[in-house]
């Protein structure tokens, strides 16, 4: 029975080895694909989750830069509300001081005071977050503002006829304008707005 057994056993390693040696091919092509394939799904892995960083990224540049875009129109909208309120108050305290007699904080001065102030401070947000350009035509309106409003209270007529107040005022107003229509890249297709002079 040993040599049964042994002959048994003899066979059975024929057998495997022969198992083996037709089935080989097919089993290394076979893990072969397998190794492939989970190789190509971790690797089909990390690059989704590299796409989705990189989606999120940009993403949240995309969001910043909108806000920042959102931001900075704001400020410069009010600012050109403001330029217009002053403009007004302005034209109400040149008219009033040109009264003999009048009291300039019972007829104007508070208004002007008001817009004057909203101005500044709305003024204050866009040189914070505009160019350059914007920046410098709104110093340029204000300190002409402050200088009309100024010679106005000194009751001086004739710097005033000097300044030519309403032709200054309307192109410290219009440069203000094409700068924050600049700031904004607004095109000037139609750029034919009319600034009208008050005084």
């Amino acid at each position: 029975m040993n040599t049964l057994a042994l002959l048994g056993y003899f066979a059975s390693f024929v057998l495997g080895g022969l198992v083996v040696y037709v089935f080989k091919p097919f089993l290394g092509s076979y893990s072969a694909k397998k190794g492939e394939n989970l190789a190509t799904k971790e690797d089909i892995a990390q690059l989704t989750k590299i796409t989705e960083g990189i989606k999120a990224k940009i993403s949240d540049e995309v969001w910043d830069r909108q806000r920042q875009w959102e931001v900075r129109r704001d400020a410069v909208i009010n600012t050109i509300r403001d330029i217009s309120s002053l403009r007004d108050a302005l034209a109400e305290c040149c008219g009033a001081f040109n009264a003999p007699n009048m009291d300039y904080q019972k007829v104007t001065g508070t208004k002007y005071d008001e817009c004057y102030t909203r101005f500044a401070c709305s003024k204050l947000v866009v040189d914070a977050v505009a160019g350059k350009e914007l920046t410098e035509s709104l110093d340029d309106f204000q300190k002409f503002v402050r200088r009309v409003f100024e010679t106005t209270i000194a009751r001086n007529s004739a710097s005033l006829r000097e300044i030519n107040v309403g032709d200054e005022l309307a192109k410290k107003t219009a440069a203000a304008i094409r700068a924050a229509r600049k700031e904004l890249k607004i095109r000037d297709e139609d750029s034919s707005s009319s600034i009208r002079s008050d005084h």
